[in-house]
């Protein structure tokens, strides 16, 4: 059944709030399965005055606080969102889309952005003697006060924590600027304003970035992706770009098959904007199933273009023979579901991050946003230590990448940590960190898990990790966060495949990776290219260490390359 939003009084106007049309819209669709919502072709705002309000978990997002809600889609089955073409704009703090527990639901043919972004940006036009001068745009509305720059966002004043300096050549991340202006170092430096739009950063050591260089100055929280898909199935986001959200482009948890075709998190064509999503493009925690990511571009967000993990649970207390008082530790964990009744649940050393039992969960009770308690179907291991972690095993989708492409964001490129099958095929990828990562740390984020089956093939990597070696020693790292990996026999992950890959790269480092059985670096070609100064942070072009069964085969390397690699502090030479 075809539904048009004229009939609940949406209007394409400049000014007009469309959120009490939305609203209204949703609810009659909910009673109709196979409900189409189709939007004239236009452009529509939303603001978040009148919006929905709910309390929502949302991992790798900042946590307190109510959330603003434009299409909030609850319990749906089978509705269909079509915006054929129609730009839908965003004024100040609030979600898009809140797709909760909804089945065959599909979003296709729109465009997202704000009217202000939550970011600031100017023009270096000095840099000398532990200070630089950055002009503002003309009109901006800032002030300075209490040694801080200050922004409006949705109506309230955001201070600036961090700059990140952007080549306005490229529109990517400058070569070597990482986050050394931000964070930390940013507290360290001295504000002044030493004209109307023209704002100076005064510092001993600091970075000083290139004039005639972008700074995109950061403020506020990460709270409000485009897109959050909390449980479900079967969802479709379809020819879809954003240009920009004050959080991630999507975050999933919990949604059982999801597929993004043509799902873009992109910059608006002709404009001077240098950033799309404030943290990743997209974000999968605990999700089941199959995750597609075909035919995307994913550029200029502020963190990463994917990221595909579960989450550990550090263990606080034992409560009885069969019983776990467990804690999300993270900040940006809180809140967030970690099993259901009947989930194969691992046991996990901290340190070594290796599994020592298995058990089914029998209960489990949420006391609050910290902790939880499992109950299981059979008696806790015996050697069981407080501050070890529990992971759930049932929670690994597969994930297929096909024909994207990632470039010219902050930080990494492909960050996966997903028991599941996993192929990346046919992508064209450039990062100024490494362009694939595959970690797990029970440490800080505690982002679970090990990789058991991992094919990167036929896939373009052109000149990635060029802020080294802030996101990465390699093109493609492998790094689960274990201290000391060669005191153990057994490895944390399993069967990566490499093969068929081009590779162009002003550096040396390829892969670099511990803890890994099964290995294989197969007839990949290896092009030198002139973009950048190379770091030498790796001497070699492959080292693994703690690694067993590795192959290196039949790879083209630059003819002045000594193809030599490091395995297990062994040379050796590679063909």
């Amino acid at each position: 059944m075809i539904i048009s939003m004229d009939q609940f009084g949406a209007k394409p106007e400049q000014g007009f709030d469309n959120t009490l049309a939305v609203m209204s819209a949703l609810e009659y669709c909910r009673e109709i399965e196979g409900a189409e919502l189709v939007f004239p072709q236009g452009r529509y705002h939303f603001w978040p005055d009148k919006a929905a309000e709910k309390q929502l978990f949302i991992s790798n997002h900042d946590q307190e606080g109510l959330r603003r809600i434009a299409f909030q889609l609850t319990d749906h089955n089978g509705i269909t969102i079509d915006g054929q073409g129609s730009e839908f704009i965003f004024h100040g703090p609030m979600i898009p889309f809140v797709i909760d527990h909804c089945r065959n639901a599909t979003i296709r043919n729109i465009v997202i952005d704000w009217e202000n972004p939550m970011f600031a940006q100017g023009t270096v036009i000095r840099a000398d003697d532990d200070s630089f001068d950055l002009q503002l745009p003309e009109g901006t509305n800032y002030k300075i006060e209490n040694d801080g720059v200050w922004f409006n966002f949705g109506g309230k004043t955001e201070k600036v924590w961090g700059l990140n300096e952007f080549d306005p050549r490229t529109k990517a991340p400058a070569y070597q600027s990482g986050d050394r202006i931000s964070w930390g170092n940013y507290r360290k430096v001295r504000i002044e304003e030493s004209r109307p739009g023209v704002i100076t950063y005064r510092g001993k050591n600091i970075q000083l970035p290139q004039i005639g260089n972008v700074i995109v100055m950061r403020f506020s929280r990460r709270e409000n992706p485009a897109f959050f898909v909390n449980g479900g199935e079967n969802v479709i986001l379809d020819s879809i770009n954003i240009h920009h959200a004050p959080g991630m482009g999507l975050l999933a948890q919990w949604c059982r098959n999801i597929r993004l075709h043509k799902f873009n998190v992109m910059r608006r064509p002709g404009s001077d904007r240098m950033v799309t999503a404030t943290a990743d493009a997209t974000h999968f925690v605990f999700c089941r199933g199959q995750i597609t990511i075909d035919q995307c571009l994913l550029e200029n967000q502020l963190d990463d273009p994917c990221n595909v993990h579960g989450i550990y649970a550090r263990i606080t207390e034992k409560l009885g023979e069969d019983q776990l008082m467990v804690e999300l530790a993270h900040g940006m964990s809180k809140g967030i579901k970690i099993a259901e009744p009947g989930d194969l649940i691992e046991f996990v050393r901290r340190d070594s991050l290796l599994p020592y039992a298995n058990l089914r969960a029998k209960n489990v009770k949420v006391l609050n946003k910290d902790y939880i308690i499992v109950t299981f179907d059979q008696p806790l291991p015996d050697d069981v230590h407080i501050h070890d972690v529990i992971g759930n095993r049932s929670s690994n989708p597969d994930l297929t990448v096909t024909h994207s492409t990632v470039r010219a964001n902050r930080a990494r490129g492909f960050l996966i940590t997903t028991a599941g099958s996993v192929l990346l095929e046919h992508n064209k990828i450039s990062t100024p960190g490494a362009g694939i990562k595959i970690s797990g740390d029970a440490n800080y984020w505690f982002e679970s898990g090990d990789v058991k089956q991992v094919m990167i093939r036929n896939n373009e990597f052109m000149d990635c990790n060029y802020c080294c070696p802030d996101w990465g020693r390699a093109v493609i790292d492998i790094d689960p966060e274990i201290e000391n990996p060669e005191a153990y026999e057994q490895c944390y992950h399993r069967n990566i495949s490499i093969e068929n890959n081009r590779f162009v790269t002003f550096d040396v480092g390829i892969v670099s990776g511990h803890s890994v059985d099964g290995i294989r670096f197969v007839n990949n070609v290896i092009e030198t290219s002139d973009s950048y100064p190379p770091h030498h942070v790796m001497k070699y072009p492959i080292e693994l260490k703690a690694c067993k069964n590795v192959t290196i085969s039949d790879n083209q390397w630059p003819n002045d390359s000594k193809a030599i690699g490091l395995v297990n502090d062994s040379e050796i030479k590679i063909t």
